[in-house]
């Protein structure tokens, strides 16, 4: 029977690990990692990470606490939003909402950049959703973002997000979930990036989202974090040019878990540098648990610049990176398997895994969110399976 997981690929010359010797100050460490996966660009992998995409995401999103704004392809921006009388921008309904407000986006292609800038609160969010999922396809044109965010308390799910733009979602606001969205082929940066221009973010959690085929260096990555306290989980992230999921400027308090990094120029990366604190503050109290890393260009996991001892780094699986060790500067690991994965259907982008996977009841429930990807409640069987889906 042929290999069905990553061995199923002619494997690419590994690029040589870094030495994280702890003399080597935090922007050399950096430098070398960006010029090292440079190669990304002009030398794919031997594989491909798969060229269908996975499977909607099913994850339960809780409506707003307030009336319902409606948009429609069919509709018109004088109308009142009603179901019967949609408007037909999402900004336009962004305008009207207020703190409680659903904006339901019906089905179709919806051409031009969206921008939020209304809060919820913390008892009336904003929630922004497509129905059904990824029904909604948001066209990005010409500027920073195809969606950019700049309110708080706000939720957006259930988007398919695309187009001409530099990145897919900026998100500029606090207390905000992205959630369930298909973000991808955003060429010149990233598919979701998370900063303002203080870098003083923080409680975002960005959970069940597909992220490929974004960016052209290794300084554009799947999803970029600059924030501290959040959840990242259950995302699959695979076929960009940097890395799968990436922590710096400002990060600490994080949860990264059950994500699949695939295909990238790397992994996960947890570290803190440049500005605001140029190195002074830690990147520190993250947990870095159950995930799945295969065939990122450079390293699997990595830690970068100023980095603190309660990082944590439990049960990953990882497989065919650039180096599969950990290259970790103060944190510690537990638990790492190196080992295929057992994709059901690694060349169609199927991550499922099967019954035979090392990944299977191998995870911990240590930063595990209660479901997976598809929205199979965590744990089941007997205990928690690594990466974005649960048996």
């Amino acid at each position: 029977m042929p290999p069905t997981g990553p061995t199923a690929c002619a494997r690419a010359d590994a690029v040589p690990a870094m030495s994280g010797s702890p003399r080597a100050g935090w922007r050399a460490r950096r430098v070398a990692l960006v010029v090292a996966a440079l190669a990304a660009v002009t030398s794919p992998l031997g594989c491909s990470p798969g060229t269908g995409a996975p499977a909607t995401p099913a994850l339960p999103i809780a409506p707003g606490t307030g009336p319902a704004l409606y948009v429609s392809t069919q509709g018109d921006d004088h109308n009142p939003g009603s179901r019967a009388e949609p408007l037909r921008t999402i900004s336009k309904a962004a305008a009207l909402a207020r703190p409680g407000t659903t904006v339901v986006v019906t089905p179709g292609r919806y051409v031009g950049s969206v921008s939020s800038s209304v809060s919820g609160t913390r008892g009336a969010r904003i929630v922004f959703t497509a129905q059904p999922p990824w029904s909604a396809q948001v066209v990005g044109e010409g500027t920073e973002a195809a969606w950019r965010n700049e309110g708080n308390f706000v939720d957006i799910a259930n988007f398919d997000l695309s187009g001409n733009t530099v990145r897919g979602m900026l998100n500029e606001g606090s207390y905000v979930r992205i959630v369930a969205n298909r973000i991808h082929d955003f060429t010149r940066g990233d598919c979701i990036s998370t900063y303002n221009s203080g870098y003083t973010l923080h409680d975002i959690d960005i959970i069940g989202n597909v992220v490929h085929g974004c960016g052209s260096t290794m300084l554009d990555h799947g999803i970029y974090l600059s924030y501290t306290r959040g959840l990242i989980a259950d995302n699959i992230s695979y076929g960009n040019a940097g890395y799968g999921i990436h922590c710096w400027h400002n990060c600490g308090q994080l949860v990264i878990s059950n994500n699949d990094a695939v295909g990238n120029g790397g992994g996960i990366a947890v570290g803190q540098g440049d500005s605001p604190h140029f190195g002074r503050i830690t990147a520190d109290q993250v947990t870095v648990s159950n995930n799945i890393v295969v065939d990122n260009r450079v390293v699997g996991i990595a830690e970068a610049g100023a980095t603190g001892s309660g990082n944590r780094y439990l049960n990953n699986l990882l497989y065919r990176n650039g180096d599969d060790r950990p290259e970790l500067r103060a944190g510690t690991q537990a638990g790492t398997i190196t080992a295929d994965p057992d994709f059901v259907d690694y060349g169609s982008g199927d991550y499922r895994l099967r019954g035979s996977s090392p990944g299977i009841d191998a995870g911990t429930d240590i930063g595990a969110p209660s479901y997976a990807i598809d929205g199979t409640p965590r744990p089941s069987g007997r205990g928690y399976d690594i990466g974005a889906y649960q048996r």
